[in-house]
């Protein structure tokens, strides 16, 4: 069973949000694609203006790591690649606000809309 960390995420204090965003696609993204034994990785941009008012969480990016499973998402954490990341996260994240969410999937659905086999035949 696969095994995913996510992680939320906010820029360093004083960061423009765009410039956080910048850093976070154009150099975290490929240090993160380095990790050994990761399966897929997923940024994603945490909307708030319009959604349920006040509770909108005070975050700007949610990242997940798949990985195969979790002793091999311990390895890639413990790896060269991954102290490289980690000293890259602190140039523009919050790291003291970072929030890690172990997740461990319980079921899937995919369209086939998505993976682009509504016209296989």
């Amino acid at each position: 069973m696969v095994f995913t960390i996510a992680f939320l995420t906010r820029p360093t204090p004083g960061m423009a949000l765009e410039q956080f965003y910048t850093h976070y696609i154009k150099i975290h993204r490929p240090l993160a694609e380095q990790l050994p034994g990761l399966l897929s990785y997923r940024q994603t941009r945490i909307l708030k203006d319009g959604y349920r008012g006040d509770d909108a969480i005070d975050y700007a990016a949610f990242s997940e790591y798949t990985f195969p499973d979790e002793a091999t998402a311990m390895a890639a954490w413990q790896s060269p690649e991954a102290a490289i990341l980690d000293e890259d996260a602190v140039l523009f994240m919050d790291w003291p606000s970072v929030r890690t969410i172990p997740l461990a999937e319980l079921g899937t659905f995919q369209s086939d809309k998505i993976l682009g086999l509504e016209d296989a035949e």
